[in-house]
């Protein structure tokens, strides 16, 4: 029975965040206020449910998940409001629709994911591990943008008041940074080398190590550590929960 609840929670949860934030491109962020593509959204996330779920006589569940997901994020953008708290505020609102189709239509009626049926051994342990580097690596990077939004904020600030051109670096370069170090961190705590942590702060402070002996550069050094230790935290919190999921579903 716990099976079947964690079965069916992993398999729409991974639905939605390959729709979410894999699927989700560049062209569909830039026009997503726009009604079109965001149908088109919303029928991308009934589309994933429904391949992942794979119980072709079960339109019920993808297609409310295609309505409500149309409907929170017209909400959304009528709020017009882009901060952490409306990030969190929206995904929390989808899981609520993923835990109430299987708690109502799904769970009672047993309907069981149909790759859990062919692949009984591994399925689960496949889907908990995308599942958590979807967690880590897209989702991630953009909850730590949106909290260290308001810092970013105070720097751009600073420059206009000196009247100074920030120094830049390369286009994408600290989002595939963050991408790499929280996938390394999935792998150390996965194979249990912690201290393999420890080297990649030292490794981080060494390469920036210029930005931080800098005074004039106390900005930037401090937006960097709070932006690395939340991008660890979250890492390291989501590693050992995957961990913990990956040792439950085998036993």
């Amino acid at each position: 029975m716990k099976t079947l609840l964690i079965q069916l929670f992993i398999t729409l949860l991974l639905a939605h965040l390959i729709s979410d934030f894999l699927l989700q491109t560049s062209i569909l962020i830039k026009n997503k206020k726009k009604l079109p593509w965001m149908i088109f959204h919303s029928l991308i996330h009934g589309i994933a449910a429904y391949a992942l779920l794979a119980s072709w006589t079960e339109w019920r569940a993808p297609a409310i998940i295609a309505l409500s997901h149309f409907l929170i994020d017209l909400v959304k953008t009528r709020l017009k409001r882009d901060n952490l708290a409306a990030f969190l505020l929206d995904q929390g609102l989808h899981l609520m629709v993923i835990i109430l189709l299987i708690v109502v239509f799904l769970f009672p009626e047993s309907i069981t994911p149909y790759w859990f049926t062919i692949l009984p051994a591994s399925a689960l342990s496949v889907a908990l591990v995308l599942t958590a580097l979807l967690l880590l690596i897209p989702t991630g990077g953009i909850m730590i943008g949106y909290f260290v939004m308001p810092f970013q904020k105070q720097i751009s600030e600073h420059y206009k008041k000196i009247k100074k051109e920030p120094v830049e670096g390369l286009k994408d370069g600290g989002k595939v940074i963050g991408w790499l170090e929280r996938a390394l961190i999935f792998l150390f705590v996965l194979s249990g080398q912690f201290a393999g942590i420890g080297f990649l702060v030292a490794a981080k402070s060494v390469f920036r190590f210029g930005e931080f002996k800098e005074s004039e550069n106390r900005k930037e050094a401090e937006y960097i550590i709070i932006g690395t230790f939340a991008s660890f935290f979250y890492a390291i919190l989501i590693s050992i929960l995957a961990k913990w999921a990956l040792g439950w579903s085998s036993n």
